[in-house]
């Protein structure tokens, strides 16, 4: 083979291996000593910083990736210094000093040696990709064979993450004080303040993805624009609102009303104005489900327990209550039907959790027993006779999102799996097998969120990426 095509052959190699974008060119190292060694040949190397595609011009030298100083300070957006073969790099706190030809680089005032020193080729000053990263407090993973670099600090301790549109999750951090909701970015992990509340109720994100609902201490509405995280006053209303649904067009926001959520109330977010939807004289409504023409509600009902006294004796104290008849039943109110009255669907005796209904009419729920059995997916309509849709597992946790049910369950003491079930056909799929620390789930068309330990993870690819810590 000649020279020409020897060559040849080991660019485009070099291309197939390490996702090489641009061209290769071949320049002399510059040892400690100062004199030239062998040729290398710089690369522009493809990596995802950020979640941002970044061309680093990078080396391979003694079996370790080597990148460009220059290039690497420019795509994390860190500051720099340089002076007499001295870089300085501040970045999120963290603070290297390296020096060209040397194997010594200082990170936060404490010294660390590198396998091979700060390279110099044709000017430019070359470090060992994984130190200089890691020293910096970034993290270094890889999806689709390019290597995702992340130098974000990432948001701590947050909880009930919901999509707000593409690539968007919110997530809150409560104190003493009240709860604080950001709005992070699944693909950096980037976090923005959205909203400082004390009092307040967690942010409700409409179907579009682009607003979020919330009440204040005192029962006054206001919805967030995500983009602009403006916040804008619907209504002064100082009824106590205990749930927000948003309709299918997001132009009103659904809510019970009263500190016994006897009414359901619709509220045009345009106007400002509130309109008594259901008022059936039943309290203690919860779950509320709005069907897309916003005429049919799904909600449940609870009873509560019997208060008794002994009569004979009023001097004293003895007042007791009879629990055996605390239930809580499904039921659904068509406010365009022949009869607006509310039809039971449920008479059971189980505990009924995670409630939802996609038309108004049928109604999904987690049956937990009362014995130690496992809790199953259930469907129920005005039929009264409960079907099974999911008892495979020891089912956690379910979402609606989409006509598609998805279904958190426990497969054994070690792992647990994500399902997604059709509403129309029943089709079952098994999407994911996680850990059994996975304690919630949340979706949005294709998009998909875990909590596990205390951490949010989003699927990207065919991994998890942390998106908090």
């Amino acid at each position: 083979m000649s020279m020409k095509k020897t060559f040849m052959v080991t660019a485009v190699a070099a291309v197939l291996t390490t996702s090489v974008v641009g061209s290769v060119s071949a320049a002399p190292a510059v040892s400690a000593s100062g004199t030239k060694s062998v040729a290398v040949q710089v690369q522009q190397t493809k990596y995802r910083i950020n979640g941002s595609e970044a061309a680093i011009r990078s080396i391979i030298q003694q079996g370790e990736t080597l990148v460009s100083v220059r290039d690497m300070i420019k795509a994390v957006g860190a500051q720099a210094e340089v002076a007499k073969g001295v870089t300085t790099v501040k970045l999120n706190g963290h603070t290297l000093v390296l020096k060209n030809n040397s194997s010594q680089i200082k990170a936060d005032g404490v010294t660390t040696t590198l396998a091979q020193p700060v390279t110099v080729i044709t000017g430019t000053s070359y470090i060992a990709l994984r130190p200089f990263v890691s020293l910096l407090g970034g993290t270094i993973g890889k999806r689709a064979g390019v290597l995702e670099i992340s130098t974000i600090p990432l948001l701590a301790d947050a909880e009930n993450p919901r999509f707000a549109g593409t690539g968007k999750l919110i997530v809150s951090r409560s104190d003493e004080q009240g709860r604080t909701d950001y709005l992070v970015d699944t693909t950096s992990g980037k976090s923005e303040l959205l909203l400082t509340t004390s009092g307040g109720s967690d942010l409700v994100v409409s179907r579009s993805g682009e607003q979020a609902a919330y009440t204040d201490a005192e029962g006054a509405v206001y919805v967030l624009d995500l983009r602009s995280k403006a916040s804008r006053l619907i209504t002064k209303d100082t009824s106590i609102k205990p749930e927000l649904v948003w309709s299918a067009d997001s132009r009103a926001i659904y809510f019970l009303q009263g500190d016994k959520g006897s009414v359901i109330a619709k509220l045009d977010v345009t106007e400002g104005t509130i309109t008594k939807v259901v008022e059936d004289k039943v309290d203690y409504k919860e779950n509320l489900s709005v069907s897309a023409d916003g005429k049919k509600f799904v909600y449940t009902v609870t009873t509560l327990g019997t208060v008794t006294s002994d009569a004979t004796n009023v001097d004293e104290d003895n007042v007791s209550i009879d629990f055996s008849s605390n239930q809580q039943q499904i039921y659904s109110f068509n406010i365009g039907g022949s009869k607006l009255e509310a039809v039971k669907l449920t008479t059971s005796s189980d505990d009924k959790v995670f409630v939802w209904s996609r038309d108004g009419l049928k109604a999904y729920y987690v049956s937990i027993p009362s014995t130690d059995d496992q809790a199953t997916l259930l469907s129920v309509d005005a039929s009264q006779k409960p079907s099974r849709v999911f008892a495979d597992y020891d089912v956690e946790q379910v979402l609606l999102a989409g006509g598609i049910l998805y279904v958190l369950a426990a497969q054994d003491d070690s792992n647990s799996v994500i399902y997604s079930i059709d509403t129309l056909t029943g089709k079952q799929t098994k999407l994911y097998t996680v850990s059994a620390d996975v304690s919630a789930i949340a979706v949005a068309d294709s998009q998909i969120a875990i909590v596990e330990n205390g951490r949010v993870l989003v699927h990207a690819g065919n991994s998890w990426r942390a998106v908090t810590k």
